[in-house]
């Protein structure tokens, strides 16, 4: 195992935390059953299949990698404290199985393990103690950057509310005592360490700053789940019920899951999340495009996607002047699909191909114009931006310009999502232009 020698304060209360009562936290599962079955059905619906590699970062004593393991997963099981992962050890020898590897360290830092190494990556745990936005940011990053394109990443949360909840069901005059923590718990989800004191260090997540994080990080998020369903704070008596009583509760508790009106009324959510395969495709392309140095613009959804906002890329579409189309054939010509070639209907005409990278479609257009009446109007291809894709940079068409384009094909949902975020004087001035020259 490989120790870390520097800590932050918070990590070094957390370690300490859980080192002093290690069977405790493996026992967890076992007090929270329905967080943990409801959990185990979510990654058995969205995992690949076995023998999948995965990384289950923050996992503790191993509750989830050695029951992953017993499915024929290949876990690598990374935590903070060494104490739990000696339990884990105990344990998985204890059921007869034996896990990939055991490594000791913190999530923010996974840079001993190469990009893409692992097929999945499981995160039900850091980011419950992560004080900082930026910490939170990186532990989602990581995970990105280890988890292959088109792998899943599971990342779990404590909700905003969820220390509020357990206050009230178990010890409600705390928090008449506690005002002050439990107000700044309210209004900053923060939960600091206590001066030379063993103790719990939390950030409560706010249901509404989930997806901002995972689509942050580049993450296509699958589902959101309120882990606890309807039992928050209600599962002592389902251990009392028979075998298919709790089975009755399970299935009604994930079908619930996903539904938003609860997420605030539970104590986890775990986000499923997939690392988009178009993502390292579009990578591999601009990598290219950018060392011969030719003019090109990601546009359409691929833009938008890129810039953050939610919407679905199903296939990339780039435009960019006659001759450099052609010159993107050469150089991939193995994923042709579709040759370029000049191409005609009644309503657009363009130098267009398609490509096929291995299941992703790409579609590269020069020279498009589209019919408006009896006229036909050039696409739009006069501004330049630049987005950072995972250290490349990508161009792409400006914001203001894109959404022109969208108000001009009567796409005005599309338009909907750019404008909040262009800046209005330079669109005002685009649009003015467009509507004197006659193209729009």
């Amino acid at each position: 195992m490989l120790i870390s020698t520097l800590m932050s304060n918070e990590q070094e209360a957390i370690q300490a935390l859980y080192a002093q009562d290690t069977l405790r936290e493996w026992e967890r599962m076992e007090r929270h059953s329905t967080e943990f079955a409801v959990t185990l059905r979510a990654l058995a619906e969205y995992l690949p299949p076995a023998p999948a590699r995965v990384l289950d970062c923050g996992g503790g004593p191993g509750r989830y990698a050695i029951e992953l393991t017993r499915r024929g997963y290949a876990v690598t099981l990374f935590d903070l404290t060494p104490e739990l992962l000696a339990l884990a050890e105990k344990k998985a020898v204890e059921a007869g199985i034996a896990l990939a590897g055991y490594e000791q360290g913190t999530a923010t830092d996974l840079s001993r393990f190469p990009d893409a190494s692992f097929d999945a990556v499981l995160v039900m745990g850091p980011l419950y103690h992560l004080l900082e936005a930026a910490d939170r940011r990186q532990v989602a990053a990581e995970a990105y950057r280890v988890v292959r394109p088109g792998g899943i990443v599971a990342l779990a949360f404590i909700t905003r509310y969820a220390g509020h909840h357990d206050a009230l069901a178990r010890y409600p005059h705390r928090a008449l005592e506690q005002v002050e923590t439990y107000t700044k718990i309210l209004e900053t989800g923060q939960l600091l360490p206590e001066e030379d004191r063993i103790g719990f260090v939390a950030y409560f997540t706010h249901p509404t700053e989930v997806d901002p994080l995972c689509r942050e990080a580049g993450f296509k998020i699958l589902t959101t789940l309120g882990v606890e369903g309807l039992a928050s704070m209600h599962e002592a008596g389902l251990s009392a019920l028979d075998a298919e009583g709790q089975q009755f509760w399970l299935d009604f508790n994930y079908r619930v899951a996903a539904d938003p009106s609860i997420h605030g009324a539970v104590e986890h959510l775990l986000a499923i999340c997939r690392k988009p395969r178009w993502r390292a495709v579009l990578r591999e392309i601009a990598q290219q495009l950018n060392a011969e140095d030719l003019d090109y613009r990601g546009v359409g959804g691929t833009a938008l996607a890129l810039r953050g906002l939610n919407v679905p890329v199903n296939d990339i579409d780039l435009e960019m002047p006659v001759e450099a189309v052609y010159r993107f054939q050469e150089l991939f010509t193995s994923y042709t699909a579709d040759p370029i070639a000049r191409r005609e209907n009644e309503n657009v005409y363009s130098h267009i191909g398609r490509f096929d990278f291995d299941g992703l479609k790409v579609e590269v257009m020069a020279d498009l114009h589209w019919r408006r009446g009896e006229r036909w109007l050039a696409s739009f291809l006069s501004t330049e931006a630049t987005v950072d894709l995972d250290g490349i940079p990508v161009r792409v068409l400006a914001l203001e310009e894109e959404a022109l384009a969208y108000l001009r094909r009567g796409r005005l949902d599309r338009a909907a999502l750019c404008l909040p975020q262009c800046d209005t004087p330079r669109f005002l001035a685009l649009l003015q232009a467009a509507i004197q020259a006659g193209n729009i």
